[in-house]
């Protein structure tokens, strides 16, 4: 019998549902629907029942008893059953009990039959797609960078006789902790997710790996580890996921056309063709600086061209020129959306490829935004909405080079 419908659920619904499902033994459901229902009296009543994993039960005594590795609202992760203080030790591991060396020697051992690798995930990572599956992204230069990094780890295994070495190498890759010269496996630390708000930092003390609270965590509440600061193209290559709200990290690759006459007057051909390739990050930061800069060269009365956009940096040079640069930029920008839509209008079907693709088109039309709103700032000078801006290009240069006026 399927559940009611889910756009029908009441807080009785899935109240129901729950002792349903508590019925049937099955506890851990029984939670999830508990706190959907935000029932967490009920909810709290069953953490003694719901059994210790496998990996839980081996390394019980590193481990607080006031977490547990659950599935939640179809995640799994690391829950609070009680409330946690700052400081509180989560996990506590000797490093005798992780297995540390390469990335392949990790892969090797993820790929034994014991209590780790047990508590690996089934997931199918990117790593691990097929060539009609990467189809589903050929319309961003991830397609490419996906393809070389599957060849490169399909070669590095090739010695190894792991039919499923490209699985556990993805998941390796993922889950490792380095001490600075060694990687490590460590037994359920790896079970936090991310985020860009932890409330957990780890560490390696002495001869421990340590995970201790940064913040005041509720009962209930998820554990949240920090993988760094990470791009769209990052988590989805090695960790398999895209993070929602990150247009500032994200990135997104473009290949900019300028016009023949002014790419013949201007660029030197054993650099640059017309058409040329850039990053595109959410922010005015490494990456979208150079083709700024690279525009203010093009429009600039400059002799020499520079030989490549990494690491060049060209201040802005006047108001003029700056409007040229925003109104090339937006009409690349502007061709670029147009050919993606153009090309993924039957559709995509794969979830992951659906939202990478949306992250990158986020960070267009974000720049698509900034730059109609900069144009409006210099051509109109208006300087109320220049005032009123907290965009970083906006404040970092019209504001500060005065292209308001």
């Amino acid at each position: 019998m399927s559940d009611p419908d889910p756009t029908n659920w009441t807080t009785d619904t899935l109240n129901n549902m729950a002792l349903g499902q508590l019925k049937l033994e099955f506890y851990t459901s029984a939670y999830t629907y508990y706190m959907l229902a935000n029932n967490k009296e009920e909810a709290a009543k069953l953490f003694p029942k719901i059994k210790m994993t496998e990996l839980e039960q081996e390394y019980k005594e590193h481990i607080s008893p006031n977490v547990k590795i659950m599935t939640v609202k179809g995640r799994r992760g690391v829950f609070a059953t009680k409330e946690i203080e700052i400081g509180h030790i989560i996990c506590n591991i000797p490093l005798y009990l992780c297995e540390a060396g390469s990335k392949k020697d990790l892969t090797k051992y993820a790929a034994k039959n014991n209590i780790y690798s047990r508590s690996l995930p089934s997931d199918i990572m990117p790593s691990e797609w097929s060539p009609s599956k990467c189809d589903q992204i050929g319309v961003s230069p991830m397609r490419l960078i996906l393809e070389n990094r599957i060849m490169k780890l399909k070669e590095e295994g090739k010695d190894t006789d792991l039919d499923d070495y490209l699985h556990y190498r993805a998941l390796v890759g993922g889950r490792n902790f380095s001490d600075g010269s060694v990687d490590h496996l460590v037994p359920f630390a790896d079970m936090l997710n991310h985020s860009n708000k932890p409330n957990v930092e780890w560490s390696f003390k002495g001869d421990y790996f340590i995970m201790e609270a940064t913040e005041k965590i509720k009962a209930h509440e998820e554990l949240f580890d920090y993988y760094g600061p990470k791009s769209n193209y990052e988590t989805f290559l090695y960790y398999g996921f895209v993070q929602p709200n990150n247009t500032k990290m994200d990135v997104v690759r473009v290949i900019g056309e300028l016009p023949n006459s002014i790419g013949k007057a201007r660029l030197d051909p054993r650099y640059f063709q017309n058409a040329f390739e850039f990053e595109l990050r959410g922010e005015y930061m490494e990456g979208t600086v150079e083709v700024f800069s690279f525009l203010r060269y093009v429009r600039s009365g400059d002799k020499k061209c520079p030989e490549t956009l990494k690491g060049f940096i060209k201040r802005p040079v006047n108001k003029e020129n700056e409007i040229w640069v925003c109104k090339m930029l937006y009409n690349m920008l502007q061709q670029e959306v147009h050919r993606r839509v153009e090309e993924t209008r039957f559709g995509v079907e794969e979830p992951l490829a659906v939202v990478l693709l949306q992250s990158e088109m986020r960070v267009l039309v974000h720049w698509g935004e900034v730059l109609m709103e900069a144009l409006n700032i210099m051509t109109n000078n208006n300087l109320k909405a220049c005032k009123k801006s907290t965009n970083d290009y906006i404040v970092k240069v019209i504001k500060k080079y005065k292209f308001f006026k």
